[in-house]
């Protein structure tokens, strides 16, 4: 008897090695080996990504089956021997998990996932998730993967918007070398692909970002909205090393997936992805480093915003704003200044600006020296030379704003893994 059977993997890599995906793609592959027949792509899920104890990009893996019962058994041995094959074990902040679950998606599961997206879950919330859901764990170390092992299988990427990446792998003996990619075929591909593939360089800077620099066995990712479209782009990449395999992963990348929940600024709390929309209160900061911070505020409450300088043109609007502005603001609560929360900007949305008017005092008569206000009724006296004025005004100056009505987000190096691109619309097949 046929059954829908899904995996779930999180946590085994570390910062001094591993990859999530690696162990995916080594698993599904061998899946496909011994004749089991995957459902789907294996699927690259992108939690909350202002978690601070995240490995890189804080990414779990599901992968989905429809198999045979006496199957069931069979599958579940060759994935915890492939975890325990593939997992960075001897990191001590690698917790890897996998997890399995028999028959349809159950609504809690997917609740669960998308909570972690935007909020921090615990360890407690995950075993009582497993428990009512009917999940199986199994732990290799500590319980944290088992969080996001959890989420990947509840994210239901069939029925939201979701992206493809194509990740090619290193042999062992290349692990911790210079990755032999050619750049420049990288920027002859973008400028073939770039309206179906995202972020593979940064257009200011020509700075090449499909190809990571850590440890980990990832050799290159190309993301983009089809399949076929991730295919044909890493066919034109030259690459000058051997490649141990190659998997594409259907995910959740390039959807804005993780800004999708609006709060009052009464109920933030610290490592949320958040949306608020408010009013800015004050005049922006320029903090060393070239920073900009500035309030925004809703009925309940304000926040400090947080405009860092990597994030270049963001800074730059952030820097322009004026009290009295309604934005709304994306981003993660990252800490707190003044005992306010910070919420570290991705992306700004003005939806109203205000007049940049200054005041001008009217020039002396006599002289053509400015005058000074001797307060309301009182007219007006030459700095210069003393002449009392009493009849004359102040000139009402408006200077032309800068920004628009529109929507900002920082630059490509400087977003995130779930940031939507400018120039790609995702969709749902």
């Amino acid at each position: 008897m046929l059954t829908e059977f899904h995996i779930g993997i999180d946590d085994t890599d570390s910062e001094s090695g591993g990859c999530t995906t690696y162990t995916g793609a080594v698993l599904y592959q061998e899946l496909c080996n011994i004749g089991v027949r995957p459902s789907d792509y294996p699927w690259l899920v992108r939690l909350n990504p202002n978690i601070p104890w995240k490995t890189r990009g804080n990414g779990a893996v599901s992968i989905h089956l429809i198999v045979d019962e006496d199957q069931i058994e069979s599958v579940q041995h060759l994935a915890v021997r492939i975890i325990e094959e593939t997992a960075h074990l001897s990191a001590k902040r690698a917790d890897p998990a996998v997890v399995f679950l028999r028959g349809p998606v159950p609504t809690i599961l997917q609740e669960y996932s998308l909570s972690a997206l935007h909020d921090v879950l615990s360890i407690n919330q995950a075993r009582s998730v497993a428990r009512k859901a009917s999940v199986e764990t199994h732990l290799l170390k500590g319980s944290r993967g088992l969080i996001g092992s959890l989420a990947s299988i509840g994210a239901v990427l069939n029925s939201v918007e979701h992206t493809f990446e194509i990740i090619a792998y290193r042999t062992r003996e290349s692990l911790g070398t210079f990755r032999r990619v050619s750049g420049e075929s990288i920027k002859v591909m973008d400028s073939k692909y770039g309206s179906g593939t995202f972020h593979n360089l940064d257009p200011e800077s020509g700075r090449i970002l499909v190809c990571p620099h850590g440890p980990d066995p990832v050799l290159l990712g190309i993301r983009g909205r089809t399949p076929q479209g991730v295919q044909d782009a890493f066919n034109r990449v030259q690459i000058n090393e051997p490649v141990e395999r190659i998997m594409i992963f259907k995910t959740n990348q390039g959807t804005d997936a993780h800004l999708t929940q609006h709060r009052k600024v009464i109920e933030l709390a610290r490592y949320q992805s958040a949306v608020v929309t408010g009013r800015i209160d004050t005049i922006p900061k320029i903090l060393r480093g070239g920073h900009v911070i500035f309030q925004l505020s809703d009925e309940t409450g304000s926040v400090s915003c947080a405009a860092y300088a990597p994030t270049r043109s963001l800074k730059t609007v952030a820097r322009d704003l004026l009290p009295g502005d309604r934005a709304r603001v994306y981003g993660g609560i990252r800490g707190y200044r003044n005992g306010k929360p910070t919420l570290n900007l991705e992306k700004i949305d003005l939806l109203s600006l205000v007049e940049n008017v200054n005041k001008e005092n009217p020039i002396c008569s006599s002289c053509g020296g400015r005058c000074e206000s001797m307060g309301r009724g009182q007219g007006f006296r030459c700095k210069k030379c003393g002449l009392h004025d009493k009849t004359g005004t102040t000139t009402r100056i408006v200077t032309p704003r800068r920004l628009h009505l529109a929507t900002y987000t920082a630059v490509v190096s400087a977003r995130r893994h779930l940031s939507r691109p400018g120039n790609l619309e995702v969709r749902i097949t």
